[in-house]
C-alpha cells in the first residue's frame, strides 16, 4: 500500500473539517487551530480527530492528541501513522 501525499491528506482532512466545524467553505492552513476558528472547541475537536481516526483506520495516542494544537500538526501525525502502516 503506497502512503498518501500530504496534500491528499490534506485534502481528506480539510473535507472531514468541513463537516465536523459546519462550514463546507472552511479551507485549512498548516496554522489553523483553535485561535483562528470559533467552531474549534473540546467537543468538535474531539469529534474531528475521532472522524480522522475512521477515515483513515488510524488510532492517536494521547500525547499525539496533546501534540495536535494545529492543523499542521494533525496532517503531520496522521501522515506518521499511514507511513507505519504502508
Amino acid at each position: 500500500m503506497n502512503t498518501p501525499s500530504r496534500n491528499d491528506i490534506s485534502q481528506t482532512i480539510q473535507t472531514v473539517a468541513q463537516r465536523v466545524f459546519g462550514d463546507p467553505t472552511l479551507q485549512i492552513t498548516d496554522n489553523l487551530g483553535p485561535d483562528q476558528l470559533a467552531a474549534w472547541t473540546s467537543l468538535t475537536y474531539t469529534q474531528l480527530l475521532t472522524e480522522i481516526e475512521t477515515t483513515f483506520n488510524i488510532k492517536f495516542k494521547i500525547l499525539e492528541i496533546i501534540k495536535m494544537q494545529t492543523m499542521g500538526a494533525i496532517i503531520d501525525i496522521t501522515m506518521q501513522h499511514l507511513a507505519a502502516n504502508d
